[in-house]
């Protein structure tokens, strides 16, 4: 059975929560000036309607994402790292090959660097990812039938010791999951600006 979700809803004169989505969708659908957001529960969600900012988890964190974008045949990737809610580190790219899968491609690439930083600093962390095959394939929950899937589950098996995985929503204002989604794209278009 699926968790529950509550979904708050801010207008410019208040908010109000639903607890489906369908409920959310014909209130946010056409209208301007609304944003929206799920939570896991509903005093996270006033909260987001108040304007309180979640406290930040502590502890050492990596943020992964890719990017892609039609006229460039490679993918972007980025990573940021964060210990007790201040960034340390961060790193970004592009992938080597042309992307097989689009942004997956980036998706892998931002996870092995991420997990390759830990090793090389000797640290261990919680990898926050917004896709959810990162902690699928490489805990061997997913069957890898595409080569990149099976390139990445190869790659990180050195470093799967040194994290835990942890599903993060894309696009849903979680402060670093946005930094890394960010520096993944801008990897991508500074390639398809090189030509």
């Amino acid at each position: 059975m699926p968790k529950q979700k509550f979904y708050a809803i801010k207008r410019p004169d208040g908010g109000q929560i639903v607890d489906t989505w369908d409920a959310c969708e014909k209130i946010v659908r056409g209208e301007k000036g609304l944003k929206y957001k799920s939570f896991s529960s509903r005093p996270e969600a006033q909260a987001w309607i108040d304007g309180v900012e979640a406290e930040e988890p502590r502890g050492l964190r990596i943020y992964v994402d890719g990017s892609f974008m039609p006229g460039c045949d490679k993918a972007g990737w980025a990573f940021v790292v964060v210990e007790d809610g201040n960034e340390i580190a961060r790193g970004s790219g592009h992938t080597a090959f042309a992307a097989e899968s689009r942004n997956i491609d980036g998706e892998c690439m931002a996870s092995y660097q991420a997990m390759r930083w830990l090793d090389l600093n000797d640290k261990y962390a919680t990898l926050c990812h917004d896709y959810e095959g990162i902690a699928r394939w490489a805990r061997g929950e997913w069957k890898a039938k595409s080569s990149i899937a099976q390139q990445y589950v190869k790659a990180v098996q050195p470093f799967l010791f040194r994290v835990k995985f942890e599903k993060v929503a894309a696009h849903t204002g979680v402060k670093w999951n946005e930094l890394v989604d960010k520096l993944a794209k801008e990897a991508v278009e500074k390639l398809k600006r090189q030509g």
